[in-house]
């Protein structure tokens, strides 16, 4: 009855503060960070929607403030270029330069802007061999030994119901005990512990062998090792101790993650590679395609200053003089270019189709952002390398099998495939019971003081009191139900993978087809565009020969050749540009692509002993074993050494 009251006003209290607490928040503002905020919430007393306030963006101390580009694209124009604001460049230079500066492998798609967290970068092996959960060091360190020490001081002062306890039933301790040891996890499971512990003892019991203080000292040795589920250093080098269904980190499965990582960096060079070529033949053809327009407009403007001035032909004046406009205009377009899709990777091909948009300056824009340069400078890279034009044919069996084992994504798969056969290994291990032996042996000393000849350390020296222990611990999951879903689990992530390698094969076999018969179409392509840019120039040579001879030829004959020569070097230029993008292709495709570029990959240098330790494990390796004898992760010392 007298509970109520105090209840309720209790709870007239907790509800009063809530609500002076939320006034006071209406009328404040709330920080999402206290310091270095980047935004906040303002909440206003008079109705109305939060507004949210972005302050500066937080600064990174480590990194310095970006300096921006002082040169403009409108500070190169034709009067400035000359053979001084020209910059010539061959393909290498490009490539080697494009890898000097590339800490992020670049692409024209804007990768970096849209998804930053998918683009590729130089660090991304590092981070996964050091990513303190999944990675090797951190699988690793399951098995490092280590070391443990604790102290406690305690002061008891109880009273007992026992008067043959402590004074009377009064009890009064100072109690201090002191433990160190060091335990190892095993590769087979086994957990070993050595440990000491010491406790000081000083009590006000009547009946205490020594009046005053005592001491009581230990030194033990502990062993627990798994004989069905988490036993053998397969499992544990796949699953990590401590593993359960679905959680493994095994040193293997860590190192799977890191080859896969060094894959898809790999492959993020390759990508870097394709793109810097499909720049620069899109450079290449630019300037090809400038030319061309240039001259034909020469060739039609002195078409139109051979017409006569007078009022008859003043139609014919008129219509030289649109075709004159509109190759001028074509200029224009040509030199600047246009801000449109252009030769780069998974545009038709995995390396990149060639799309023929010309613009010297927006292409060469394209080349700066690839190989790392400023994006304007005021000169213009100019390519000098030229399209390899001699016939090249392929072994279709060999590009096959070389496609096969060298594709990055084919070798990113398989290791996939051997990540899922490993976790398939290690989850079969939890349908076994577990069972452990536990053995544990003591040393114990008992005395007045730790030192002296009445001491715990003499007798614990003397070994006077010895103490062991055996046996066995049985645990049996009725069912196996989480074991047998992660089996079951295991089973179809596996059978995944396999179909999505086999699709995988069939796609590349596809891609690689393509490539080869492009480069066949487009080899005979340049030649026939080459024989027929040879017929339209022996036709405008033939046209110009009857002025000189006094027959002048019809006007829209003379105009329709000249569109016709240009279409002509233009369609050469890009047949030329196919097919060295065809035999690109196909070094793509075959997974030989950085071979074709001159490009070698190679990891850090490991320390002298790493080299000679690999060199020793090789040595213990028994090559002549079966397989179904051998274990897969250690070889058994060979019986020739």
């Amino acid at each position: 009855m007298h509970h109520r009251p105090r209840t309720a006003a209790g709870k007239l209290w907790l509800l009063g503060l809530l609500l002076a607490s939320g006034c006071a928040l209406n009328g404040d503002r709330f920080d999402f960070c206290k310091d270095n905020s980047c935004m906040k919430l303002v909440t206003q007393p008079t109705p109305g929607p939060a507004q949210l306030q972005f302050s500066e963006v937080c600064s990174v101390p480590c990194i310095g403030p970006t300096v921006a580009e002082q040169a403009s694209p409108l500070d190169l124009n034709e009067r400035t270029l000359s053979s001084e604001n020209v910059l010539p460049m061959t393909l290498q230079e490009c490539i080697q330069l494009a890898l000097s500066n590339s800490k992020i492998m670049r692409d024209l798609g804007g990768t970096v802007v849209r998804s930053p967290q998918s683009v590729v970068t130089m660090l991304d092996p590092g981070l996964m061999f050091s990513d303190p959960r999944l990675g090797e060091e951190a699988a690793l360190s399951a098995f490092d030994a280590n070391f443990f020490a604790n102290n406690y001081f305690e002061r008891n002062d109880r009273g007992l119901n026992n008067q043959f306890f402590g004074r009377n039933g009064l009890f009064k301790q100072d109690l201090n005990t002191t433990q160190t040891g060091i335990s190892k996890r095993s590769a087979t499971g086994g957990f070993y512990t050595f440990r000491n512990v010491t406790a000081y003892d000083r009590n006000n019991q009547l009946s205490n062998r020594f009046p005053f203080d005592s001491w009581d000292t230990y030194v033990e040795a502990e062993a627990r090792q798994p004989l069905l589920q988490g036993a053998g250093t397969q499992f544990n080098r796949i699953a990590g101790p401590g593993a359960t269904p679905g959680q493994l980190n095994g040193v293997l499965l860590a190192r799977v993650r890191s080859d896969v990582t060094l894959i898809e960096f790999e492959r993020g060079v390759r990508d870097l590679l394709a793109e810097v070529e499909n720049t620069y033949w899109d450079l290449y053809y630019s300037y090809r395609d400038l030319e061309a327009r240039i001259d034909v407009r020469d060739i039609a403007q002195e078409t139109l200053n051979l017409q006569d001035e007078n009022a008859t032909s003043r139609g014919k004046i008129a219509q030289a003089e649109e075709q004159v406009y509109r190759f001028q205009a074509e200029i224009v377009d040509s030199l600047n270019g246009r801000p449109i899709d252009a030769t780069r990777t998974n545009n038709g091909s995995s390396a990149g189709t060639f799309r023929s948009n010309g613009g010297v300056r927006i292409a060469e824009r394209r080349l700066r952002l690839m190989v790392g340069m400023p994006i304007n400078d005021g000169r213009l890279i100019k390519p000098t390398d030229s399209p390899f034009s001699a016939p090249v044919v392929y072994d279709w069996s060999s590009s096959v099998n070389e496609a096969l084992r060298c594709r990055a994504e084919i070798r990113k798969q398989k290791w996939i495939v051997k990540q899922r056969e490993l976790e398939l290994v290690a989850n079969r291990n939890f349908l076994k019971p577990q069972l452990d032996v536990i053995s544990r042996y003591r040393f114990r000393g008992f005395g007045e003081d730790f030192l002296g000849s009445n001491s715990a350390s003499a007798s614990l020296y003397d070994g006077q009191f010895q103490e062991w222990q055996l046996g066995l611990e049985y645990n049996l999951p009725i069912g196996f139900r989480r074991a047998h879903a992660a089996v079951q689990n295991s089973r179809l992530s596996l059978a995944r993978e396999v179909q999505l390698l086999k699709e995988q094969e069939r796609f590349i076999h596809y891609s690689l087809s393509n490539a080869i018969n492009e480069g066949k179409r487009a080899y005979e392509n340049m030649l026939l565009q080459r024989k027929r840019l040879d017929a339209i120039v022996v036709q405008l040579n033939a046209i110009d020969a009857k002025g000189d001879q006094g027959e002048k030829a019809e006007l829209d004959v003379r105009l329709e050749t000249h569109r016709r020569l240009l279409d002509a070097r233009l369609r050469y230029h890009q047949a030329e540009v196919e097919y060295a993008l065809a035999l690109r292709n196909v070094n793509f495709e075959k997974g030989t692509l950085l071979e074709y570029c001159n490009v070698s990959l190679v990891e850090a240098m490991a320390p002298s002993k790493a080299y000679v330790d690999a060199a020793e494990r090789r040595d213990l390796l028994d090559f002549d074993a079966q397989p179904a004898t051998r274990d897969i992760v250690i070889g058994a010392p060979s019986s020739k050494s």
